[in-house]
Parts: C-alpha cells; sequence; structure tokens
C-alpha cells in the first residue's frame, strides 16, 4: 500500500542511532553464531545487538500456514445500507469479542460490526470538533484493547472503547509536520513517522537523486513531543529545479522506510536488502533480522513493467512525458526487497513483497518471535490484511469492480513451527 513530512531544528532531542542507520549500512563483523530452527538460521551477537539471519524458511513442503479460501465474515455491499459501503478504508481492527472496527475514509466515520456482521454503531463525521474527522488515515488498538484513530489533517488521535465511548482526544504539536501513524507504544506513548525528509520540503538547492532521513518520533498522551527515536532513510525522489521551485518525481523502484510495531518493539526496514531492524521503545537497536538472498535484479524487463504500471493511472496524453522521464531517471541494480510490514498478536511479524501501487502483495514473508523466517503465506488477490490474530486475518479485499469489502478468513496452521 502507498505511504500517505519536514522537521525543524530542535526536533532531534534524542538521536539515538548511529550515521550507519541513514547510510542503511547494518553490516557488522561479528564471531560466528548458532545455527537454530533447524538449521534455516542463524543467530549471533554483535556488541549486544543479535543478529538473526534466514538461509531457507523453517517450514517443511507442504506445512506451514495458509489462508483458507472460505471466509468467516465478509462486510460490504456494492449497493443498499451505506453502513456497508465502504470507500478508502485506511484501518482495521478485531476485537477479542469478535467486534471488528473499521476506519471508513470515504464517509470519515469509524464503524463497529458484531462477529456476525451486523453494524453496531459509528463514531465520527466530517468535522473538525471532538468526535469528527477530516482525514481519517489510521486505526489500531493498543495492549490495553483501547482503539486509536488518527486524523492526518488535524493531528489528532481520537481514543475509543469498545462501547463507541470517545475516551480520549489528543491533539499533537505542530513539529514535526505531515505525520502517518505507526501505533501505540508502552507508557502511553504514540509513534508516528515523517511522511518527508526535513531537506525534502525545502528549496530545491540539492537536485537530483535524493534520499534524505526521516524520522520516527514520539508523542506522550498530552500531545507534546517527546523525543525521537531514530532517522533512517526516506523516499527516494529526484528533485529537479523548475524556476526556483522544487519539484519532485519518484523514481522507479523507490524505496522508503517502513515501520510497524510488534509485542511492544517497533521494527523498521529501509528496504534497500532484505534487513529489519528491532527497537526498543526508547530507540535501543535490539535485533537485526535478514533474509538472505532474497533480493530480485531490476533490469530492462522489470524497468518497462514498472513503466506499464504507472501508465495505468495517468492520461493517455501524458504517457510520452512520464515513459520518457522514467526511462531518464536513476535506476537501481535490485527491486525493493519488500513492501509493508506488519506486525500479529502472537509476535510475529509479517513482511510482504514489493508491488507497485496499487496492487496488492499476495506474498507474505513471516518470521516468528525470535527473528527466525518461517516461510511465506499466500493471500487472495487484491486482499490487503490490516490485523491478524491467532487463527484469523482480518482485511480488505476489492473485487473487480474496485468496491471494498473488509474480510476475515481464517489462518490455518498445518505443522506449525513457531521461531
Amino acid at each position: 500500500m502507498a505511504d500517505r513530512g519536514g522537521m525543524c531544528c530542535g526536533v532531534l532531542t534524542s538521536i539515538r542511532l548511529l550515521t550507519g542507520i541513514l547510510a542503511g549500512s547494518w553490516m557488522v563483523a561479528c564471531g560466528s553464531g548458532d545455527a537454530v530452527g533447524g538449521g534455516s538460521y542463524q543467530v549471533r551477537d554483535s556488541a549486544g545487538v543479535e543478529i538473526v539471519e534466514s538461509v531457507r524458511p523453517a517450514w517443511e513442503e507442504g506445512g506451514g500456514w495458509r489462508v483458507g479460501s472460505d471466509a468467516l465474515l465478509r462486510i460490504g455491499v456494492v449497493e443498499g445500507d451505506p453502513t456497508r459501503q465502504f470507500t478508502e478504508v485506511s484501518g482495521a481492527v478485531r476485537l477479542v469479542d469478535g467486534t471488528v472496527v473499521v476506519a471508513d475514509g470515504g464517509s470519515q466515520e469509524v464503524r463497529f460490526f458484531g462477529a456476525d456482521g451486523e453494524h453496531l454503531g459509528t463514531v465520527g463525521r466530517p468535522g473538525e470538533g471532538p468526535g469528527e474527522f477530516t482525514g481519517l488515515s489510521g486505526l489500531g488498538i493498543d495492549a490495553s484493547g483501547q482503539i486509536w484513530a488518527y486524523d492526518f489533517s488535524l493531528r489528532r488521535i481520537t481514543w475509543m472503547n469498545r462501547a463507541r465511548e470517545i475516551t480520549g482526544l489528543v491533539s499533537l504539536g505542530l513539529e514535526p509536520a505531515m505525520l502517518n501513524p505507526v501505533g501505540a507504544l508502552p507508557g502511553d506513548i504514540f509513534l508516528l513517522k515523517q511522511l518527508w525528509g526535513a531537506e525534502q520540503v525545502s528549496a530545491a538547492s540539492k537536485t537530483g537523486f535524493r534520499r534524505d532521513p526521516i524520522a520516527f518520533v514520539r508523542f506522550d498522551a498530552t500531545g507534546t513531543l517527546v523525543d525521537t527515536l531514530g532517522l533512517f532513510p526516506g523516499r527516494e525522489l529526484v528533485l529537479v529545479d523548475e524556476g526556483g521551485r522544487g519539484v519532485m518525481s519518484t523514481p522507479p523502484f523507490a524505496r522508503n522506510s517502513v515501520g510497524t510495531i510488534r509485542s511492544g518493539r517497533v521494527v523498521v526496514g529501509s528496504q534497500e536488502r532484505f534487513e529489519l531492524q528491532e527497537l526498543a521503545p526508547d530507540g535501543t537497536l535490539l535485533r537485526v533480522v535478514r533474509r538472505l538472498g532474497a533480493e530480485e535484479a531490476a533490469g530492462p524487463e522489470e524497468l518497462e513493467a514498472y513503466i506499464q504500471g504507472r501508465l495505468k493511472t495517468a492520461p493517455p496524453e501524458r504517457h510520452p512525458s512520464i515513459r520518457r522521464s522514467l526511462e531518464e531517471m536513476p535506476t537501481p541494480e535490485t527491486l525493493p526487497a519488500y513492501g509493508a510490514i506488519l506486525g500479529d498478536e502472537a509476535g510475529g511479524l509479517w513482511v510482504g513483497e514489493w508491488t507497485l501501487y496499487p496492487d496488492y502483495p499476495s506474498r507474505w514473508s513471516v518470521f516468528g518471535e525470535t527473528g527466525g523466517w518461517l516461510g511465506e503465506v499466500r493471500v487472495p488477490q487484491r486482499f490487503y490484511p490490516h490485523h491478524i490474530g491467532p487463527d484469523w486475518i482480518l482485511g480488505v479485499e476489492q473485487d473487480e469492480l474496485d468496491v471494498e469489502y473488509v474480510v476475515v478468513y481464517p489462518l490455518i496452521k498445518d505443522g506449525d513451527v513457531g521461531m
């Protein structure tokens, strides 16, 4: 899915990561480690940081996990009940009692549905007042079961309980600008990620290919900026000077840092190679997870497929100029190593294959709680997961007319191997 931020001096009050993070250079010199998981991955230590490297999946052929073909629950209609019509769903979660909560960006509503799919009630409507939204762009739950909804335009977090009562409104400070939600951390801390790097929103003083750093920032329960969790490589772009005005374009196979929260820890990856960094809530690096040999070459065929994908979403009269521009931009030797990442309720980590927006990844690499690569799970076509439980997976599915449905599928774990 597409990642839907400038920063002023004084924001970086507590940078805990080394400059090597900005370069994405996590290769470290360390001693030999222990082969575990049946020899599928190796664990070693480097200056107190655990390095987990997987060479093959732990699941044996024919084993592992799979998504069942028959949905446990499907909510959505093409016509009829407006509470069951969805447009631009930006988040969905399933509560312990089976209640499904959906953030619908088209209506600016948070809708609650029972375990049987019946509409229980709605929180929110378009507007700027308490309980209203103008840019509903994320939804999640914290460790206590409280639900949060993030408004990108209002820079506001709305907290609510399963009874659909608003339990808190938190307006964030003005800096840094343009933030996307990552999720709730222990200690009433909320983590967000900059959309753009600090220099990318400035004048076109440095043109050409750029990847400026972005900050992951922590806010407290009052909306006050606590500090910066860390700096990471931001979105790749090409900047040109048009009459003193900087114009940004997205180059082929552009990478960006992605993040999620699993078991109270933060996981961040720069998409350059199949490598993910796991950090404590204060930004301390705890573990590096790698899947070796997973990168794919970005040759002429891949570039042409990329160009064709970009042309799909543009009017025909612009096709020649778009093609010319993309062919002239710098192209990396490899595709982005992965796309979105998502933590599940059991402490596992799901890493989606890279796809060109608006396509959905159909393959997800699953890593166990200790960092070993378990294997791959295929999801239904045009299905994007938002919340993964012990034996179910909740997400949004589009039909051939691009109508959105909120669907819960069974997650079947044959010959389960957990690490």
